[in-house]
């Protein structure tokens, strides 16, 4: 659904409530995220003097990635949250820079919901993957430990070099 800046009336909120599909987005999905199967949506935007608002109510369910299994679970996952848009940066952090008049609200959409994601999906009733034979499963803490622990062996062999204080 694309909207134009030039068309929206000034302090005129426009409600728009269906279902959005994302088959155009498809290619863009990326691990955890496979697929959005329904995105209802309610959404409220607003034209002011130099700004768009969007209130964005979301529910959506998702196709995902288990982090541990590997295997594909849905999910659901309920939205609400503001979007400001304006055509420069000199407003504020906050805001979504787009230039052009046009206004694509999937894309807009699809970016909330891909932000909303953890990145590290669990299925429930999943299982933390067991230490096998020639490997073992670790947590992020333990990796960042091991690695503080074991330092870069890229860098070893400088260690050896011995470099006396009038050579530098």
């Amino acid at each position: 659904m694309i909207i134009f800046k030039s068309k929206l009336i000034l302090d005129k909120t426009i409600p728009i409530e269906k279902d959005f599909v994302f088959v155009d987005y498809k290619s863009s999905f990326k691990s955890p995220l496979l697929d959005v199967k329904k995105c209802y949506g309610y959404l409220e935007i607003t034209k002011y003097r130099n700004i768009i608002r969007m209130n964005v109510d979301l529910k959506v369910k998702v196709l995902l990635e288990c982090s541990y299994s590997l295997e594909p679970f849905e999910d659901e996952i309920n939205l609400h949250e503001e979007v400001l848009i304006g055509d420069s940066k000199s407003f504020d952090d906050e805001i979504m820079i787009i230039d052009q008049d046009e206004i694509e609200i999937e894309s807009i959409l699809l970016a909330l919901i891909t932000s909303s994601i953890p990145l590290k999906p669990i299925k429930p009733g999943a299982k933390r993957p067991e230490s096998g034979e020639g490997y073992r499963v670790i947590d992020d803490e333990q990796l960042a430990l091991d690695r503080r622990e074991s330092g870069d062996s890229r860098f070893a062999k400088l260690d050896e070099i011995d470099v006396d204080d009038d050579d530098i």
